[in-house]
């Protein structure tokens, strides 16, 4: 006579313990587990689970990199996970998503979600999309663009509310009849809707063309202009996800003018990368904001001095490792101390390098 299975003792268990113990394993953990036990799905694709999950410190053995770039015949897009630490290709990944404007740029990464603008080339007009790769689900966002009329360009950030555990996207609308004025929408994943705030505009300009932002302390952080011409001195401009409000952050005081180019790199501190052309040769100034919003602590933390470089430096490891493409499209680590460089056996086509951090979770799992 055939034995009657037994349930694992651990379902005997109260749910608040199970999830519990569950929220405590890693996302990787958690997804083999669903294919080994028929009776722990319902339990971890559970909304009250994967919050708690997302809440948790559990992922955090669950760290990855990463990177983007195009071949440089404009065909081929990658997409990979690599080792925070030795940067080494651990997972090639592929988009269930077929793109409808032509291009797909990434916005940001947080708590597991990747946000991608699928837009055309050159307008940055079109759609948010959402997508999870460690459980290969994505999400399009429903667009909130019909209630506006003649706008130029849009600007877009994404990231994650540990306060309130929720995603949100949040877009910089410019018009075409004054570039001065702007509207601004947010989207909220929990409600899955959109709100217009008609009591705040942007404080800076964002250019036409794709503006990239990195994300420090719940904030989304912009390269800006206070005004809508070319030349005009840069400032920060960051938005509060948690408080949905705009914030301007100086530049370091004692940054050289000078410069020819200046934008923000990924790193766990907000890090401005400047760009000077010299006599002896080009170098990159990078500059990190130790205390998040507070002026005073920009520290200038090293100086890239590398003729191959003209490219911003990706993302910044700590303050003597850096990495980079080199203007032959070649990604490489350097090593500011030793004056070395690493050569990671990637190339592709130079400006269209990413690099951001990613942290598996569960998110999307019910959505």
């Amino acid at each position: 006579m055939p034995r009657t299975p037994t349930p694992h003792f651990i379902f005997n268990l109260p749910q608040d313990v199970i999830f519990d113990i569950l929220s405590r394993l890693p996302t990787k953990s958690l997804i083999q587990f669903t294919c080994v036990c028929t009776s722990s799905p319902p339990l971890i694709s559970h909304p009250s689970f994967t919050k708690l999950h997302l809440s948790s410190s559990a992922a955090a053995d669950d760290h990855h990199l990463l990177i983007y770039y195009e071949s440089t015949d404009y065909i081929n897009q990658f997409y990979s996970f690599r080792s925070p630490i030795t940067f080494q290709e651990s997972i090639s990944l592929q988009i269930p998503y077929k793109n409808l404007h032509g291009y797909l740029r990434i916005v940001g990464s947080n708590k597991g979600v990747i946000c991608f603008f699928d837009t055309n080339y050159y307008s940055n007009i079109g759609t948010v999309i959402l997508w999870n790769p460690s459980i290969k689900k994505f999400k399009k966002i429903d667009d909130p663009f019909y209630i506006l009329d003649r706008f130029s360009h849009f600007v877009v950030g994404f990231g994650f509310v540990s306060r309130t555990c929720e995603f949100k996207i949040v877009v910089i609308v410019y018009y075409l009849d004054n570039s001065n004025t702007n509207s601004v929408l947010v989207y909220s994943l929990g409600t899955n809707s959109w709100k217009k705030k008609d009591d705040h505009i942007a404080p800076c300009y964002l250019m036409r063309g794709w503006s990239s932002n990195v994300v420090v302390n719940c904030f989304v952080n912009w390269l800006a202009c206070k005004q809508a011409i070319n030349g005009v001195s840069h400032e920060i401009m960051a938005f509060d996800l948690n408080d949905e409000l705009f914030h301007v952050l100086e530049l370091p005081k004692n940054i050289r003018p000078s410069y020819n180019q200046v934008c923000l790199a990924e790193s766990s501190s907000l890090t401005l990368c400047a760009h000077y052309l010299e006599l002896n040769g080009e170098k990159w100034d990078m500059w990190v904001m130790s205390d998040y919003g507070v002026a005073n602590s920009w520290k200038k933390v090293c100086v890239i001095s590398q003729p191959m470089l003209s490219i911003p430096p990706l993302l910044m490891k700590n303050d003597d490792e850096v990495l980079i493409v080199t203007n032959d499209g070649r990604l490489m680590l350097f090593d500011v101390i030793k004056n070395e460089m690493f050569d990671l056996n990637t190339c592709g086509l130079p400006p269209m390098f990413r690099a951001i951090s990613y942290t598996a979770s569960l998110a999307l799992l019910h959505g």
